[in-house]
């Protein structure tokens, strides 16, 4: 669920739009972009630079450019040198900035992209000088120079008992039932983007479960049972 504040603001943005006033926040997370588009529908604009982006930025106004409010970074580094999501993030946010100042980044080889508020691309491009020990050049482009937004996930094949959430928890994090109930316990799952602490609930085809600190997977493919009752899936992890 959204935050009271959160909405609140929301709210303010889109009586403020009457007046001509434009205003964007922060990025939000995915549980909270479905939230807005569910409350507010076509009123307020999603962006997010990339194509399907999963962090975008709510926009009250009638006409605007996307380019006002958010901007592309792109890093570039040594294709002998491997760097993940992860790593770019950290390095960012040891600039010492929030999350919510960022938006989504694609890492290739050789060369990360991410987008992130307009107001805070300059101070990326001049401090961010590497990512652990391995050296980046940083440099503002266009958000139309953006490539199309892939997500890389390495697939595990694996039967579970059912497609309950504990089950799909304990196969894709090789951990036990009794570890699965403790993470829905201390409220560190999502499925499908919002959090969960029920470990009965279904998981279907294309679901994301999301645990803090351990990672991303979707739930690629469900088959048949084998002879045993068991169901074989394809489990995709999140790099």
């Amino acid at each position: 669920m959204i935050d009271s504040a959160l909405l609140s603001h929301l709210h303010d943005l889109e009586r403020r739009d009457g007046n001509g006033i434009h205003a964007v926040r922060k990025f939000l997370t995915p549980a909270e972009a479905a939230e807005v588009s569910r409350i507010f529908g076509p009123r307020a604009a999603l962006e997010g630079g990339f194509r399907d982006a999963e962090r975008v930025v709510p926009i009250f106004a009638r006409e605007y450019a996307p380019e006002d409010y958010l901007a592309a970074v792109e890093l570039r580094f040594r294709p002998q040198d491997s760097l993940s999501h992860r790593d770019i993030l950290g390095a960012v946010l040891g600039l010492g900035l929030e999350r919510e100042v960022l938006g989504d980044i694609a890492v290739g080889e050789g060369v990360a992209r991410l987008v992130c508020l307009a107001r805070i691309a300059g101070f990326i491009v001049e401090n961010l000088e590497q990512a652990g020990k391995v050296g980046l050049y940083a440099e503002r482009i266009p958000l139309a120079a953006l490539p199309e937004l892939t997500k890389e996930l390495r697939e595990q094949r694996g039967t579970v008992a059912s497609l309950r959430l504990d089950a799909l928890l304990a196969e894709a994090f090789r951990c036990s039932r009794g570890t699965a109930a403790e993470l829905l316990a201390q409220r560190l799952v999502q499925l499908r983007h919002e959090e969960c602490r029920d470990g009965d609930a279904k998981v279907r085809e294309g679901d994301i479960i999301s645990v803090r600190g351990k990672g991303r997977v979707k739930l690629l493919h469900a088959g048949e049972p084998t002879r045993k009752g068991r169901i074989w899936v394809t489990i995709g992890h999140y790099q």
